[in-house]
């Protein structure tokens, strides 16, 4: 899954790689290969489709990825995140439940985002990003101004980001950016609006775990004007 690229992309901080694959995850790998987007045909591959994009950045496990496809099958979902193990995870869900509307990038985000054309994304997601709690580590986290800028280009107009977490640092990073970047506008009426999971996010294995382990979690969800 070589994308053999010749410019020069952000640094990615961590592993892309947990356990060694097991022989049904390299054949689901090999059976999914039409579920995954190539670089050097991105726009052969993805934006060819007369559907709503809904972009997922960092999917998981996949539990909100699938059900979200399954539940809106005339709705296009891109499944964005850069480990391999998770790649394969979500990929043999797809072909148990036969799902026909879901394409992934198996990559950090960031190397695609200029390939997309203004105002083609309906929707963004962003479920438990990393927080890089460290102050020596700011720069690792995926929410930096370039990041919204590029963000904003390619979301439609009133089209919205959703960004959620369970870290109190990055909380308050993700306000502090977002509220920078003043062509985005913070949904949200009353207190408990950011304390719930909005109707069309699943709750998902990290979200569970934060949950049993007494972590407040926090829904933010921002539309661009």
């Amino acid at each position: 899954m070589s994308l053999h690229l010749s410019k020069e992309f952000p640094r990615f901080y961590g592993r892309r790689i947990g356990r060694k694959l097991s022989k049904s995850g390299i054949l689901a790998l090999k059976a999914g290969s039409k579920y995954i987007l190539q670089y050097d045909r991105f726009s052969e591959d993805l934006l060819n489709f007369n559907k709503k994009i809904v972009l997922e950045i960092g999917f998981g496990d996949g539990k909100n990825l699938i059900n979200s496809a399954k539940q809106n099958p005339e709705i296009l979902y891109l499944g964005a995140d850069p480990f391999l193990n998770t790649t394969v995870k979500c990929i043999k869900q797809i072909l148990e439940n036969n799902i026909n509307n879901i394409k992934i990038w198996p990559d950090d985000i960031r190397k695609i985002l200029d390939l997309f054309p203004s105002k083609s994304i309906s929707e963004v997601k962003l479920l438990f990003p990393d927080p890089w709690p460290k102050l020596k580590h700011q720069k690792r986290r995926l929410i930096q101004i370039n990041f919204i800028n590029s963000i904003y280009k390619i979301l439609k107009t009133n089209g919205t980001i959703t960004v959620a977490t369970d870290h109190k640092i990055l909380k308050s990073w993700i306000l502090e950016k977002f509220q920078a970047k003043k062509k985005f506008e913070w949904q949200i009426e009353i207190s408990k609006d950011w304390q719930n999971r909005p109707k069309d996010c699943f709750l998902t294995k990290y979200e569970e775990k934060a949950l049993n382990e007494k972590r407040i979690t926090s829904w933010f969800v921002f539309k661009k004007k």
